[in-house]
């Protein structure tokens, strides 16, 4: 197996926890981790590297000229290249891929240019060589996943567009997907497809994505790509801003300090760390190791991404103390079954302390008392993390499992639990892709209960998935969608 395959195969390895408090897991694997790549609206991309021109491009003033004036105007190096070719006959590839230590911002790859200017306004530095650049800035994060945060894959581009990309099955198998052939009628016609091009598993190696059968891998062409998305605080725009990256040890790094600081907050990586605090995004120099044409280890130095949080890390854990958030969602439970629950007074301020209520019923062993009460805690915690209404899931919960005491049995709260570890990371997804396609959830909610014909399809895995995959397959086609859901809710 190859280095990268010997390294993604190490992240999927069980984390070393910082503390008591765990992070939640999903049970669908991806090339990094446990969720496939999402879609979401991009309101901006920033580059995390720069082309310059070659060795042979550097003779030529008209190169010079044409590259000095093109980043002067924030055009993209793709536009400078093609520009470079034109004037130049002869001169195939005159710009090479650059290591630098900041980030590039052009007016180009934002919808509203503006905000390249305002993003370099607010957070751009002249340092020594005297132009203003973007050697750091700010993000908040929008999910507590960092799944979602930093979609990725393996994949292939060509002339433009997408070829090949990898994806997960339902069995954890990797496999290399393509789109199908436009089909034709008798006559040659092409025949207009309802939903866009059909996504089918490459032909070839049975549909699997083998890295070192791959001839697409083998000639560099196959990469791995991701997408870290964000908040750029002081950006007037609802959507997410875009850093994309290939470089594995970038990638690996930010995801390792994500994981870090989820597990001091409980699991959550969204909004404001403490107070106004957020993550810092800048790039540091380390030495790397990469595998050369001959199979050997070389080492050498590259400038990384690096996500970094300056925090008291004692205060972040003071802020997420065990006792006051096992309180909270013992609270958060009791609204669950109507019932009563037990908190001991010392997880509560002496000043809001209430006398302790007799419970209605026997109190179980001390055992059974500590699994229910922890299983209490992850359920209620669950609700609040993917936003499922309390209401809803408890009226879900009698109809399940047929008795409202469902909430005191150790039995059914690990049912609960394990199906809100499932379905919860699903529907986060489902929710960023109807954004994307600019469809409201309350609408999209009651079209899939007629479609569906479940009230609580929401909480059903198969039925969340079977709207996921209808929402990916009218990523394209935003208008179609509106209109399926549109002729669906007004059928009599």
């Amino acid at each position: 197996m190859n280095h990268l395959a010997n390294q993604l195969g190490r992240l999927a390895e069980p984390q070393p926890a910082a503390t008591a408090i765990t992070t939640p897991t999903t049970t669908t694997p991806t090339i990094l981790g446990q969720r496939p790549a999402m879609q979401t609206p991009i309101g901006g991309v920033i580059r995390p590297g720069i082309k310059i021109l070659t060795q042979a491009a550097q003779q030529s003033d008209v190169a010079r000229a044409l590259y000095e004036r093109g980043c002067a105007e924030g055009k993209d190096f793709d536009t400078i290249e093609h520009e470079i070719r034109h004037a130049v006959p002869g001169l195939n590839n005159p710009l090479r891929p650059a290591n630098a230590p900041y980030f590039s911002v052009r007016r180009c790859d934002f919808p509203m240019p503006e905000l390249a200017d305002l993003l370099m306004q607010k957070y751009g530095e002249v340092r020594a060589d005297g132009v203003r650049r973007l050697y750091r800035f700010p993000v908040i994060f929008a999910a507590d996943s960092w799944e979602l945060l930093m979609p990725h894959t393996l994949q292939v581009w060509a002339a433009g567009k997408r070829k090949y990309w990898a994806e997960y099955d339902a069995e954890g198998m990797r496999r290399c997907k393509t789109y199908a052939a436009v089909p034709k009628d008798a006559s040659g016609r092409v025949i207009r497809l309802f939903g866009g091009r059909k996504v089918v598993d490459r032909p070839e190696f049975g549909g699997l994505c083998e890295p070192e059968q791959c001839p697409q891998y083998q000639d560099r062409q196959c990469n791995l790509d991701a997408r870290l998305l964000f908040i750029v605080p002081g950006l007037p725009t609802v959507n997410l801003i875009a850093l994309p990256t290939r470089s594995f040890y970038s990638m690996d790094g930010m995801r390792q300090q994500l994981l870090h600081v989820a597990r001091m907050r409980g699991g959550r990586l969204s909004g404001y760390l403490l107070g106004q605090q957020t993550f810092w995004l800048t790039k540091v120099y380390k030495d790397v190791t990469r595998i050369d044409d001959n199979g050997d280890a070389v080492r050498g130095g590259a400038w990384l991404i690096e996500l970094q949080a300056h925090i008291d890390v004692g205060s972040l854990l003071l802020a997420q103390e065990p006792a006051a958030v096992d309180a909270a969602a013992q609270s958060a439970v009791a609204v669950l079954e109507d019932g009563i629950v037990e908190i001991s007074p010392s997880a509560i301020p002496a000043a809001t302390a209430a006398p302790e209520v007799p419970p209605a019923e026997p109190l179980p062993t001390t055992d059974s008392r500590s699994l229910v009460k922890q299983l209490r805690s992850e359920v209620a915690t669950a609700l609040s993390q993917y936003g499922i209404e309390v209401d809803a899931f408890k009226q879900f919960a009698i109809d399940t499992w047929h008795t409202e005491d469902w909430g005191r049995s150790a039995d059914t709260l690990g049912r609960a639990a394990a199906l809100l570890k499932q379905v919860g990371p699903r529907l986060v997804r489902l929710r960023l892709l109807l954004q994307g396609l600019n469809v409201p959830l309350e609408r999209h909610a009651l079209y899939a209960a007629r479609r569906f014909r479940r009230e609580h399809w929401q909480l059903q895995p198969d039925a969340v998935e079977r709207a996921i995959r209808e929402a990916e397959q009218h990523a394209q086609s935003p208008d179609t969608f509106a209109a399926l859901i549109d002729t669906e809710l007004d059928a009599d």
